[in-house]
Parts: structure tokens; sequence; C-alpha cells
């Protein structure tokens, strides 16, 4: 009797999973779990032309998608490179990118606006880590190549059609917080 309450239980629960996330095969990482309370950092006001360096708007006006992937920056560095970390254009084919250069490493984390299209099949997405925000968003992320120790990013946003990417040679932690601080910035 308790085995069949515990199917029936299971069984219901499973057929009550949103549709957005489909289950996981026993090959891939787990499903993200939606959040519906959770608000991507990117719901927040938008930011200020004013207020992101200018390479941002330069590369975005510059950018073959710019019509469908909105300009996306950080609002705040993190406090112990925002004094040092000078941003400068990325190229990444049909799209834009900010990378930023610390005194001892290129690259050492950026933001990119893809020319690929986050909504295609073919969008890698066996990611260790995963979050669905309430607006719709899907983040994944982990260690690039799966290894590290750069960790690399996925961000898929409703109403944009390219993939962000967002990196960090800095490590899980820094990407973490790099993903909280996104805003959209409000050029037309």
């Amino acid at each position: 009797m308790r085995l069949r309450l515990l199917l029936v239980v299971l069984a219901s629960a499973l057929a009550c999973r949103p549709a957005a996330v489909p289950p996981a095969s026993p090959s891939s990482p787990s499903s993200p779990v939606p959040d519906e309370r959770a608000p991507a950092s990117w719901s927040n006001a938008r930011l200020a032309v004013a207020a992101v360096p200018e390479v941002y708007v330069s590369a975005w006006r510059a950018a073959e998608n710019r019509k469908h992937c909105a300009l996306l920056a950080p609002a705040r560095l993190s406090p112990d490179v925002e004094g040092e970390a000078r941003p400068r254009a990325a190229t990444f084919s049909g799209g834009w990118g900010v990378a930023y250069d610390l005194p001892s490493q290129r690259s050492a984390f950026g933001v990119a606006g893809t020319g690929a299209s986050a909504w295609s099949g073919d969008v890698y997405d066996q990611w260790p880590e995963r979050r669905v925000y309430a607006d719709g968003s899907r983040v994944g992320y982990g260690p690039e190549g799966g290894t590290g120790p750069n960790w690399l990013a996925y961000v898929r946003i409703p109403g944009q059609d390219c993939l962000y990417n967002v990196w960090s040679r800095r490590g899980q932690a820094d990407l973490e917080r790099l993903l909280g601080e996104l805003r959209f910035v409000a050029v037309e």
C-alpha cells in the first residue's frame, strides 16, 4: 500500500512539472529548477548610457545583431578589480562583445551578445549549473571545456534572439557575481 501511494505521489509530481523545463536524461546534468520568485538581474531598471563604458555602446552600435540583441552590461564590477580593469571591444562574429583586461590577465572577464541564435536547437545546454528565472530567462554555466579554470555562461533572455556569453577567468564566484550585475542599457 505504501509503495503504491509513493508511486502515485511521484507520478503526480512528474505530471505537474512545468513544460518549459525538460526532464533530465540519465547522461545529462540535472535540469534547472524554475524559481518563479527569483527575478533575473536584467529585470531591474535599465542602466543609463552614461553609466557604462563607451566601448559597450560603440561595440553594440557596430554589431550586425543589434536589432535583436539588446545591450547588456554589468552595473558594477567587483570592488577588487574596478580600479584596474580596462574594457575593450572583443570580436564576436555578427555580434558585439566587451572584454576586461587586468594588468596581469588579458580578457579576465567579459560580456558578449553573439551572432548565434539563443533559441536554436543546437545551442549547447549540458551545463553543470543551470538557472531559470521568473521572466523565463535561462542561464547555463560551468568550467570551459568541462575542466576550467575559466568559467563560461550562456544566457538566453526572452525577447532577445542572440545568445549572450558571459565569462570569467577568475573563477565561478566571479562569474556568478558578474551575472548578478547584468542590466540592459537604455540605448536607442
